[in-house]
């Protein structure tokens, strides 16, 4: 039995020994607590398991060159600093993440490619500087390193992805360089300490580029760009007046949504459409003019501008969505033209400078709460056509005057309602009333 023990340990210490020159072969222990996988002609580091906070890369190892930070190297580590030789030409995939005691990294001369997330989550990495000759930055490199004040970026960047700096909330400026022809969703989004940005080669800007940019005074959009995505602007409350380029289309959904202090737009004449709450809660709007290009309105779209005084609907739009000026306090004056047909609930709701209305004679029916609460309302004009106005259109607009064409259905609207009417002309074809009892208009519904 005792020699059975013996000859199992013997062999359990043999198949031990094995195992482990097996494991080194692949990946052996460096001299600062660095483990390599080597191959044929490179090394690369996979695993950190030294007790330094301070560690440096050698360039070669085992006769090769150090050559890459493979994926996850370095993840969740406690290391406070990194130097990497000149040999290191990639860092890999999610290769510091989550290193949150890293405050700094030498790069090397030689990095030509950051992985995804390589740096997520380093919340203490204060700066970078990415050297020349690097060509790629990967989705959501730097994403929550909110330490980060500053980076230097090479001219030969040509590749940078999604997110790369989401949440970087330190980040003060940033020249992308001008071989970067796009700006990826989220690249800057959460950027809160961003003040000025530059990239002059791009032509397209993605999606919530620049959202939460709360320190971002001015950004000059270039010329050459002729698409920019949802809310790409939204919520940069320290905005103050933004240019749009004549490639521009389209003003995209939520663009500049929540930026507070933006008080001048220009628009180009080549805009044919503005997207739902593209200028909405922008508080400080007051210089805007919609261009006659302009052919589609989205809902909501100046939501909240309190300070817009006028406003001249184009040709090209025919049908103003619900809430598209709702709670725009100051305006003073909205110009209907003739081949406007359709007019949103809410769509002037609470606009409560707005004193005197033209309805014009395309529109046959008003329904609900279209011009509620316009208390400073003084007089509404109406012409034949309309033939249907509920209960709430103007609810809460007190006692205005109603100029009617004599036989009219305003006419008959205004009077059974008990409002003050002033008569100008004489309808075409007069309104016959409907044989009941008392008043009672159509209530409408929703759109």
């Amino acid at each position: 039995m005792k020699k059975f023990a013996k000859a199992s340990l013997a062999l359990c210490a043999l198949l031990l020994t094995a195992a482990a020159a097996l494991f080194l072969n692949s990946c052996e222990g460096g001299t600062y607590g660095v483990r390599f996988e080597v191959y044929d002609d490179h090394a690369a580091v996979v695993k950190y398991v030294g007790e330094s906070a301070n560690v440096r890369i050698d360039a070669e190892y085992k006769g090769v060159p150090v050559t890459e930070v493979a994926d996850n190297a370095f993840l969740d580590e406690f290391v406070s600093s990194v130097s990497l030789p000149d040999t290191v030409t990639r860092i890999g995939n999610g290769a510091f993440t989550g290193s949150k005691n890293l405050k700094s990294v030498s790069l090397g001369s030689g990095v030509t490619e950051i992985g995804e997330s390589a740096f997520s989550g380093c919340s203490s990495l204060e700066t970078l500087s990415v050297p020349e000759g690097a060509v790629k930055i990967g989705d959501n490199a730097f994403y929550n390193c909110t330490s980060l004040g500053s980076i230097s970026l090479p001219s030969t960047l040509t590749d940078i992805g999604q997110g790369a700096f989401h949440g970087c909330s330190s980040l003060s400026s940033v020249t992308l360089p001008d071989a970067i022809k796009s700006i990826p969703s989220g690249l800057f989004w959460g950027c809160t300490s961003l003040a000025s940005a530059s990239a002059s080669g791009v032509f397209e800007i993605g999606q919530g580029a620049f959202s939460d940019c709360r320190s971002l005074v001015e950004f000059s959009i270039p010329d050459a760009v002729t698409t920019i995505g949802t809310a790409a602007f939204m919520n940069c409350s320290s905005l103050e007046a933004v240019v749009i380029p004549s490639g521009i289309s389209a003003i995209s959904d939520q663009l500049f949504y929540g930026c507070s202090t933006l008080a001048r737009c220009r628009l180009p004449d080549t805009i044919v459409s503005i997207g739902r709450e593209a200028f909405m809660n922008c508080t400080s709007l007051s210089d805007i003019s919609l261009p006659k290009s302009l052919s589609s309105l989205g809902e909501s779209a100046f939501y909240g501008c309190q300070s817009l005084r006028t406003i001249e609907i184009p040709t090209g739009i025919t049908s103003i969505p619900k809430t598209a000026f709702t709670d725009c306090r100051s305006l003073t004056s909205v110009k209907f033209h003739d081949a406007v047909e359709k007019i949103g609930s809410s769509a002037f709701a609470r606009c409560s400078s707005l004193s005197e209305l033209v309805i014009p004679e395309s529109v046959t029916s008003l329904t609900i709460d279209v011009f509620a609460k316009c208390s400073s309302l003084k007089s509404v004009t109406f012409g034949e056509n309309i033939t249907s106005i509920t209960l709430s259109t103007f609810e809460g607009c007190g006692n205005f005057l109603v100029r009617v064409l004599d036989g009219s259905y305003a006419q008959y609207w205004a009077e059974s309602l008990g409002k003050p009417t002033e008569v100008y002309g004489v309808a075409k074809n007069a309104y016959t009333p409907p044989d009941v009892p008392e008043f009672a208009p159509h209530t409408g519904e929703e759109e």
